[in-house]
């Protein structure tokens, strides 16, 4: 394959693993928390869409903001229920809390759709794509990359233009010094969650169609969004989505230049090498301390 359908295809997967990406660096930034529930989000956004879409026979575009505004409450209620009370707990505490919570969301999607598979017809399913250069481009593809770059543009313009945003940014540097200036913490952990859970049911309305939808299958989204973070830096909003897209990148090089076998394990490749040579990420920047 040549390398600019490889860059393109590979820009496709990466904004799904920078939506996730996005979800895990919010929720970190704020409360300190790894979310490894965020694959759930995903998971439960895509099932979601296909419920009100196939099951219900909606529209397809009210089925989508359907779905992300479930996924967006879900979040709301998971933080106030499972990690309000425990902000202050261990790290370990809260992992375990969010592994916890992964497991239980899975079990729930099981109950109506039980260990079959399932799929999420496309936003445009009579569009064939088009040319870029010399490659073709599906639809498909190219909405996703217009997603995460509306998204991208949405969140500048809310950190930088609004007051939640800058309340948001302000939680982000010091929880001590928002509570003390007046900040409501409380509004803003929930923010945080419907935000981390919207844009995880955005991706798995994208994923749907280019992936089967299973309980199961936001495990390895997570990782790759994860992966994602650790290149991009868990402190970085750029981070996230860059380090989604080199993600995606390297993930279609590695399989279209050394080994298929490879494409699938290139994540834990790329984790190790930026833990090794820039453990901060390549936006993420030495905490300082002091004491």
């Amino acid at each position: 394959m040549d390398i600019l359908t490889l860059t393109i295809a590979g820009l496709a997967h990466g904004s799904l693993y920078a939506l996730v990406s996005l979800g895990l660096v919010l929720i970190y930034k704020t409360q300190g928390i790894v979310n490894w529930a965020q694959g759930e989000f995903l998971m439960t956004g895509a099932f979601a869409a296909y419920a009100f879409h196939i099951l219900l026979g909606w529209p397809y575009l009210p089925s989508v903001v359907a779905a992300v505004m479930a996924a967006g409450l879900l979040g709301a209620v998971i933080e106030r229920l499972a990690f309000r009370g425990i902000i202050n707990e261990h790290h370990a505490t809260m992992a375990l809390v969010a592994i916890g919570v992964s497991v239980m969301l899975k079990g729930l999607a099981r109950i109506p759709f039980g260990a079959d598979i399932y799929t999420l017809p496309p936003a445009f399913p009579d569009a064939g794509g088009f040319r870029l250069g010399g490659a073709i481009v599906s639809t498909q593809s190219g909405l996703s990359i217009a997603v995460v770059i509306l998204v991208a543009v949405l969140l500048f313009a809310f950190f930088r233009l609004t007051r939640l945003g800058k309340q948001m940014q302000a939680a982000q540097q010091s929880l001590r010094g928002a509570r003390i200036v007046g900040v409501n913490l409380g509004r803003i952990f929930s923010l945080t969650w419907i935000m981390a859970a919207a844009l995880g049911a955005v991706a798995g309305v994208l994923a749907g169609p280019i992936s089967l939808l299973y309980p199961d299958m936001g495990a390895d989204f997570l990782l790759k969004g994860f992966a994602a973070a650790v290149l991009g830096g868990f402190h970085s909003i750029v981070g996230a989505i860059v380090g989604g897209l080199l993600v995606g990148v390297i993930e279609m090089f590695i399989g279209g230049y050394i080994a298929t076998e490879l494409q699938h394990v290139s994540p834990f490749l790329v984790i190790i090498f930026v833990l090794m040579v820039r453990p901060n990420g390549l936006f993420g920047r030495k905490a300082v301390e002091r004491v």
